[in-house]
């Protein structure tokens, strides 16, 4: 199973808190990647940039710049789970869907992004959920991957 971020957080002593796309919250110390890679010095001789992580387009992975990054699952798999768990909601399901729909469709966000005029930045936000897009944008982009949007009502389930 491949884990997408959806949200990243520095925090102090070069530690950042990771919130993966399932609604996991996991906290990964950077530090001990240092002895492993000698460009992540830069964190020390460059006063600010640690602060400037972002989550890459589609979610998997981080980065600072060019050269510094880190894989999502490198992240899931040492990275150590908070407890904290956050709601993973319609908005959520909604870019999980998109996301696999693309992926049937057999594009990438930059194709879909071509194809239907919408930036590819864009679509990666509603991918992690972080994006809460207006059904015409939907609408152009099903069409833009050759499918048919379809929105339904569904009964809740007694428990």
């Amino acid at each position: 199973m491949t884990h997408k971020i959806k949200f990243v957080k520095p925090l102090d002593n070069y530690i950042i808190s990771v919130v993966f796309q399932n609604g996991v919250e996991k906290e990964y110390d950077m530090k001990k990647l240092f002895p492993v890679f000698p460009q992540l010095c830069a964190f020390a001789t460059n006063p600010g940039l640690f602060e400037q992580v972002q989550v890459d387009a589609g979610g998997y992975g981080i980065s600072w710049n060019d050269e510094l990054d880190l894989e999502a699952e490198e992240i899931w798999e040492e990275g150590i789970e908070t407890g904290n768990k956050q709601e993973t909601g319609v908005i959520y399901l909604l870019g999980e869907n998109l996301a696999k729909a693309r992926e049937v469709a057999g594009m990438t966000q930059k194709q879909v992004a071509e194809e239907t005029g919408i930036y590819q930045a864009d679509i990666s936000k509603i991918e992690r959920g972080l994006a809460n897009p207006s059904v015409s944008t939907l609408q152009r982009l099903a069409e833009g991957m050759g499918m048919k949007l379809k929105i339904e009502f569904v009964q809740e389930e007694q428990s």
